[in-house]
């Protein structure tokens, strides 16, 4: 449904204090709306307010520092209840009920909207929060000098794709390799998959040995697991004296401890046991041999180590990659819209912060990246499965290095240094493990020539047996982990697969349906913007395809063509490009808002381009101008835009009110503007400040001047359209005096003859009581007596051209013209 914007109501809130009177301010729907104000009375915080109830935030208040608490000036400083109420009065476009919409705040920030009639509120206020609905100077400025991927994404918004473009950047962040790998810890489970796999590598290198010796065949891996175990069992079952305690069980159940126990039971004696012990250690450090990487893998881990630490030397350390990535996160929000100012410390510069972030970012991406292939390679040879080779070549007193090492890969902090001490750590183990293997077999042979023959390969076969249950349980664990990661690994890559598919077709729609209605809003643009400022300069949009970058430019400067707007365009003029572009988008994507509010956005311009810029909101933009067009509210403190909002207010087709007070007490509503200064006028002289009653007075009589010239069609000069010197109301008198000189010679006035003589009567009053000193600045020779006179005359004046509609009611309407009632 569309909106269009029938009052607003303020208290609590901003600059509006209004305690139990809250600020109302009535629009008209089919008209040009338009409030004036001074500087420093609330006219911002009416703007301000329905910034808050549509967006739930003032992004100026946002933007402060946190030291100067902008949270907590969102509430007026001087209200009692700390509360601020903002209400909306919504009337359908298509016709219906109105629908109130109110939203509070209290002080600790806490949001709550109603609305009539059983409404949601919240829908529809989500509904109208549109880029174009609240407009002032700042966003035509930001709009000009954004980045060109800023521009685009804040005109997404124009065009009404925001919520395209929102999914477009989300979908960008999601597929995002480095974001990612990190979210999803990809690196760690790609290291657990060759973890599980050196693991099973290992176990079957130890299944294949101590398979031949347990069976005496070699292993044969086509082999089901049911007849490698059932050879394995067999083996192990001919053994006389192990019989009893493998029938009936599966190989990997039977207990080894009780086969040696067995065999020791039959030989007894102490050697027996050294000998059984001996072959265990033996198994125990033949197995942590086993995986031991090689020297060129040594020099492989040292060569990664040093690349890492060559690319974490151009950047600052882990201290500040969380600064970086955490400005990159705030830089890269929407509502960060000025990418030159940096979130740390406010300071502003000309080259964007984003980008030299980035840059630092893309550093520490670099040593990400070196000390993922350091973790690749610590995984593949094996290096992390060299704990039980440290276990037992560990001296008393040492300290061991592979905790160390494990979780300086895993934090990404092994360095070249460390890498060289752990490889020549572990080459020191390996040597003690060479030692202590020949050791052991010398040991075993000794205590061999002391044991039956028989009983000596009894108890090897079972430790055989031993060693293989092991590594057939150990490769089963290690295959399973590995299978778990390649199925995670797996079903996250098909993700990422998605994620990529998605972000580059939902790119590619969101760039082109953007192409699109780009195409149909540069006429429009154009069109708006060659009625502001009536020159030979054509401006330009353009976005490249695929991208989001919205570049700007004029197609035409003069009779140069293809130039930067940037460069040779005045401040009124990138206004006017930017206004242009605005108002080009509201107008043909308007969506459930069918309202715009406008404030302060002619401050730079000059009061010619002020003057077609209404123009065109007037006549061919807004309503009722333009039927289809939206409703416009214009909020200003130029008084000189205030005169035309005055002349314009007397026709059917603008509705202009005016605003007094102050933050702490109150603001109201002056729609009577014209009686405001006539009795301004009056309480000056009833209390005899005669010098401070003298300008109210010279307002008064200009409006009413004006007014008649107006209602009337009087034709004036148009170098006094717009002046502004003493002698103007002369000079409107005497075009007033010149046309009914006119009308009465060729015998076509209108007016009564009495009317015509208190015309000059009046005139004479006004000028000789007023006029005449005011433009010599000798307003102190009256007493407040006579002025009190000027102004009745001002008022008889304008009397003597209006006439009564019916005869006797008391009702005066204003003649067609000095000729036609």
């Amino acid at each position: 449904m569309s909106w269009l914007l029938k009052a607003v109501s303020v208290e609590g809130f901003r600059g509006v204090n209004n305690e139990g009177a809250p600020l109302h301010l009535q629009f008209k729907t089919n008209r040009v709306n338009s409030v004036a104000a001074p500087n420093g009375v609330g006219k911002s915080s009416i703007f301000d307010a329905v910034m808050y109830a549509l967006t739930g935030r003032i992004q100026k208040l946002e933007d402060l520092p946190a030291a100067e608490q902008g949270q907590s000036y969102y509430l007026n400083r001087f209200h009692p209840a700390n509360v601020g109420t903002v209400a909306l009065t919504l009337e359908p476009d298509t016709g219906g009920n109105d629908v109130e919409i109110t939203v509070t705040r209290d002080s600790h920030g806490n949001r709550n909207v109603a609305a009539s009639g059983g409404a949601d509120g919240d829908a529809i206020l989500a509904e109208l929060n549109r880029e174009f609905v609240l407009l002032d100077g700042p966003t035509f400025h930001e709009f000009i000098n954004f980045a060109p991927l800023a521009r685009g994404r804040s005109f997404a918004g124009l065009l009404g794709l925001k919520r395209y473009s929102a999914v477009r950047q989300a979908l960008q962040s999601l597929a995002n390799t480095n974001a990612f790998n990190n979210h999803f810890g990809i690196r760690d489970k790609n290291r657990e998959r060759a973890t599980a796999l050196q693991s099973s590598q290992r176990a079957l290198a130890g299944i294949r040995d101590a398979y031949k010796s347990l069976t005496g065949e070699d292993f044969d891996p086509s082999l089901s697991e049911d007849q490698i175990l059932k050879k394995a069992f067999n083996a192990l079952d001919g053994i006389g004296i192990l019989q009893p305690h493998c029938a009936g069980k599966p190989f990997l159940e039977i207990s080894i401890d009780d086969c040696v126990a067995e065999a020791k039971k039959a030989e007894g004696g102490e050697t027996r046991e050294k000998h059984s012990a001996v072959i265990k250690q033996e198994g125990s450090w033949i197995d942590a041999m086993r995986m031991l990487p090689t020297a060129n893998d040594g020099a492989q881990l040292i060569a990664l180590a040093k690349a890492r630490d060559d690319a974490l030397a151009h950047t600052q350390g882990d201290l500040f990659l969380r600064l970086y990535k955490l400005s990159e996160e705030i830089l890269t929000r929407d509502d960060w819209t000025d990418k030159s100012v940096c979130p740390t410390c406010d300071r502003d510069g000309e080259d964007s912060v984003l980008e030299h972030v980035q840059e630092k970012v893309a550093k520490y991406n670099e040593v990400a990246e070196a000390a993922a292939s350091l973790s690749g390679s610590w995984a593949d040879h094996g290096w992390n499965q060299l704990g039980n080779l440290e276990k037992l070549a560990l001296a008393e007193g040492e300290v061991a290095l592979l905790p160390q090492g494990e979780a300086k890969i895993k934090s990404g902090g092994f360095d070249e240094e460390f890498a060289r001490k752990f490889t020549a750590w572990i080459a020191t183990l390996a040597e003690r493990g060479r030692k202590a293997l020949e050791d052991l077999r010398h040991e075993k042979e000794q205590l061999e020539q002391g044991l039956p023959p028989l009983l000596t390969a009894v108890v090897e076969k079972a430790e055989a047996a031993r060693r293989l249950q092991m590594h057939w349980l150990e490769n089963r664990r290690a295959n399973s982990e590995r299978q778990a990661a390649e199925e995670e690994l797996h079903n996250l890559s098909r993700i990422k697969r998605f994620l990529d598919n998605a972000s580059g077709q939902f790119a590619d729609a969101e760039s082109r349906a953007s192409a699109r209605r780009l195409e149909a809003v540069k006429p429009v643009c154009r069109q708006i913007f060659g009625a502001i400022v009536f020159e030979p300069i054509v401006p330009s949009l353009s976005k490249r395809e695929g991208s989001e970058d919205l570049s700007i430019g004029l197609a035409q400067f003069w009779n140069l063509n293809e130039i930067s707007a940037r460069a040779v365009l005045s401040e009124s003029y990138r206004n006017a490009f930017a206004i242009s572009v605005y108002l080009a988008a509201a107008s043909l994507y308007g969506g459930s808002a069918r309202f715009l509010i406008l404030d302060d956005v002619t401050s730079s311009f000059d009061a010619g381009h002020q003057f077609h810029l209404m123009e065109v909101i007037r006549k061919s933009f807004a309503r009722p101008g333009k039927a289809t067009g939206p409703q416009v509210i214009i909020l200003s403190h130029d008084t000189m835009l205030e005169k035309l909002f005055n002349k314009y207010s007397r026709d059917d087709d603008w509705w202009h009110q005016r605003i007094e007070g102050n933050a702490r007490t109150s603001v109201l509503p002056q729609s009577g503007a014209v009686n405001k200064v006539r009795d301004t006028a009056m309480d000056l002289l009833n209390v005899g400040r005669v010098e401070d009653a003298s300008p109210w007075i010279r307002r008064y009589l200009e409006y009413r001047l004006e007014e008649v010239i107006h209602k009337l069609k009087i034709p004036v000069p148009l170098d006094i359209a717009h002046s502004d010197y003493k002698q103007m109301p002369q000079n409107l008198i005497e075009a007033i005096d010149s046309a009914v000189g006119l009308h009465v010679a060729a015998n076509s006035i209108v007016l009564e003859p009495l009317q015509i003589q208190n015309i000059k009567t009046e005139v004479a009053a006004i000028t000789g009581n007023y006029l005449n000193h005011w433009a010599t600045g000798q307003v102190q020779a009256f007493a407040a007596g006579p002025l009190m006179g000027v102004m009745q005359s001002i008022d008889n004046f304008s009397n003597c051209f209006k006439y009564q509609d019916p005869p006797g009611s008391g009702n005066s309407k204003f003649y067609r013209s000095l000729s036609q009632r």
